[in-house]
């Protein structure tokens, strides 16, 4: 049994092919932002997934140290290190940071990450919107749906609020997210005047 974990161990540090099942794509070094395919490419690695160490070598990590790949069907920030955390897709990519921040999900809900890839908000809501003036929209039983061309993906159902960057639930959750979004921006109006 002993000889068995050991001899596992080292496969698996070894980067052998074999033991990376998940096909991937990820940005290469000195290939001008196109993404390269790689058959065997990662394996699951508790939350989230882990690139076979050849690949990694191979990744374009730019200017903020993070290079985007997709793995078990999802997109993927990368560090240097190998520690990878599972994004939103936004415009068939990795979800963009935005005040610091980029969204994906988590075992509870949906979190948010800063760009040395820690959690520093984990929600329990089923999506969460980028943070702008303070406030991020947030929903709860809401689903994502597939437009019929399969290209583009929306959220729908649910109800609907806003919580600040504590994530302190600030507008109530309502069914109506098209009233949420004219409350929302009174909210970042008010706090801009406040500001000022």
């Amino acid at each position: 049994m002993f000889i068995a974990a050991l001899l596992s161990s080292l496969a698996l540090a070894s980067g052998n092919a074999a033991d990376y099942g998940l096909p991937c794509f990820y940005a290469e070094k000195g290939a001008g932002g196109s993404l390269e395919y790689a058959e065997h490419c990662a394996r699951p690695a508790g939350e989230s997934v882990a690139f076979r160490p050849d690949v990694l070598a191979r990744m374009d990590f730019a200017g903020d140290g993070l290079s985007p790949a997709t793995a078990n069907g999802s997109w993927h920030w990368v560090r240097p290190d190998g520690y990878a955390v599972a994004v939103v897709t936004f415009d068939n990519g990795a979800d963009d940071f935005e005040a610091g921040l980029t969204r994906g999900p988590w075992p509870g809900g949906m979190a948010y990450y800063d760009k040395q890839l820690n959690r520093v908000l984990a929600t329990p809501y089923d999506w969460v919107d980028r943070f702008s003036g303070g406030l991020a929209a947030v929903c709860k039983g809401c689903r994502l749906e597939r437009t019929p061309d399969g290209e583009h993906s929306y959220v729908v159902g649910g109800e609907w609020g806003a919580i600040d960057r504590q994530g302190r639930l600030v507008l109530p959750l309502r069914p109506d997210a098209a009233s949420l979004h004219g409350d929302v921006e009174a909210a970042r109006a008010a706090a801009g005047s406040a500001l000022r």
